[in-house]
């Protein structure tokens, strides 16, 4: 077989394997979300001040701190009911020091010449009830957030990177966000949140997807390849044979 044979082969072989992997993968993906999944569901709280980083998310927590609405982060290219917005994230002081960002949900910022949104809180001191959680993030992260050191309060940002945001509140910030319990009072939705943006069942439903490729690609490619072997084994006309 020369190589000119080989590439349709080598191609055929090519797409099942990666359309394998893909499955593999998304099977892997739904395992990891019925984790999360169950963790939310079967966990019960327990008080922030026994939490302690490496953090195993996502914990339900309960506890008591201090807000400063004064220095407040907000998430960018949030949509609601079909209207853009932010997520607001406001710092939450325990009594041993550390700080943890509280996400209080979404609020509206109809476009951006529009005056930021600042929500206050109810009082200063405050008990919370959430689950401490990974940060909210984005599809695709481009570039730095970066974070205009210089400006007023609240400050804009694409996505939340922890390192950066060390830089405004002090080695005290924690790398994990409390979601704020929808029933709260400084709750700005009342919106529950969603355990997961996909749920298992979705990831089962691409697999199932690029199995269905790969096996279709098997078997085209066992056919052709079935056929062009009996073309070559038929005996030869006399029209050939001119």
């Amino acid at each position: 077989m020369n190589v000119r044979d080989a590439v349709p082969h080598l191609a055929a072989l090519g797409v099942i394997a990666a359309c394998a992997w893909l499955a593999q993968w998304q099977v892997e993906r739904a395992g990891e979300k019925r984790e999360i999944v169950d963790r939310w569901q079967d966990r019960r709280p327990i008080a922030l001040n026994e939490v302690e980083a490496p953090f195993s998310l996502p914990q339900p927590v309960t506890g008591v701190g201090i807000w400063n609405p004064d220095r407040q982060i907000l998430i960018d290219n949030r949509i609601r009911d079909q209207r853009t917005g932010v997520h607001v994230l406001t710092p939450l002081k325990l009594p041993d020091g550390r700080i943890f960002l509280v996400n209080r949900g979404w609020s509206h910022w109809p476009s951006r010449s529009a005056k930021l949104p600042d929500p206050a809180v109810t009082q200063r001191e405050t008990d919370v009830r959430g689950v401490l959680n990974i940060p909210p993030g984005t599809g695709v992260q481009l570039g730095e957030p970066a974070f205009p050191l210089d400006r007023d309060w609240p400050i804009l940002a694409t996505y939340f990177d922890h390192e950066i945001l060390t830089e405004l509140f002090g080695d005290a910030l924690q790398p994990a966000v409390i979601q704020l319990d929808p029933s709260h009072p400084d709750h700005l939705t009342g919106d529950a949140w969603k355990i997961v943006t996909f749920g298992p069942k979705r990831h089962i439903g691409y697999a199932m997807t690029w199995s269905t490729i790969a096996i279709v690609v098997a078997i085209i490619w066992v056919a052709l390849t079935v056929r062009r072997i009996r073309r070559r084994n038929e005996p030869l006309t006399e029209t050939d044979r001119q």
